[in-house]
This record gives C-alpha cells, sequence and structure tokens, in this order.
C-alpha cells in the first residue's frame, strides 16, 4: 500500500506546488489631488493657483477654473484635460487634449464646462504639449 500511495501523494503535492496565486494589485498610498502633473519639471516650470468650481445659473452645468501661469522665463507649451466625477467619485466623463500657450509670468486662466449636471467634483492633468 506504501508503493501505490506514495507516489499518490508526490504527484498531489507537485500538482499543488505548481498552481501560482494571482497578482494582485497594490493599493495607491497617495490621494488623488484635483491637480496632477505628469513631471517634476513641468510642475516647477508652473505656477497653479487653487482650482474653484461653480455652477451654472440653472445650477446644472460644473464650471472649472484653474489659475496658471509660467513660472519660467519662457513661454509654455502645455496640454490639459479634465476629468469629472460624479457624488460617488466614479468618472462620467473626460474631455480631450487641450493645448495652451502660457506666456512667460502672466497670468491666466483654464476655464472648463461640465457636459452633464451629474458632475459634483473633477480633476485636471497637465503635460508638456504634444
Amino acid at each position: 500500500m506504501n508503493r501505490v500511495l506514495l507516489p499518490l501523494v508526490s504527484v498531489t503535492i507537485l500538482i499543488v506546488g505548481c498552481v501560482k496565486p494571482p497578482i494582485e494589485g497594490r493599493l495607491d498610498p497617495y490621494t488623488p489631488a484635483q491637480l496632477h502633473f505628469a513631471s517634476k519639471e513641468l510642475k516647477n516650470d508652473t505656477a497653479v493657483g487653487t482650482p474653484t468650481a461653480s455652477r451654472d445659473a440653472a445650477g446644472q452645468i460644473l464650471y472649472v477654473t484653474v489659475p496658471v501661469r509660467s513660472a519660467t522665463n519662457k513661454d509654455l507649451h502645455v496640454d490639459y484635460r479634465v476629468t469629472f466625477f460624479d457624488r460617488t467619485g466614479t468618472p462620467i466623463n473626460s474631455t480631450s487634449w487641450f493645448t495652451r500657450t502660457l506666456v512667460s509670468n502672466v497670468p491666466d486662466y483654464i476655464t472648463v464646462k461640465s457636459t452633464t449636471p451629474l458632475a459634483a467634483d473633477f480633476q485636471v492633468d497637465f503635460r508638456y504639449a504634444q
């Protein structure tokens, strides 16, 4: 009986040992902010103020305004997009990438409006123009 049981146990251990566990995602330790930059260089080359959100007169459409300027002695060409979220934090729509030239040390404003009254929050992403 040991002659039959020993190979069976060995095969069972071999099969169980070959099963790999799934690779699970790791939690992001950083809480998402409303403004994100694609690189540290772009973050250092720009100065942004506190973004504001307001509704139209009917209280339906969300308008987002971000004060921004080139903080260098050269004009910057940046792309930006805005993602809107509902009250539960679920993304509901995102704009395409828009290009903006920020004139050296001149304050400017980026304003974008949502396409639905469900928008409750937003995130703005910046990158160097592509």
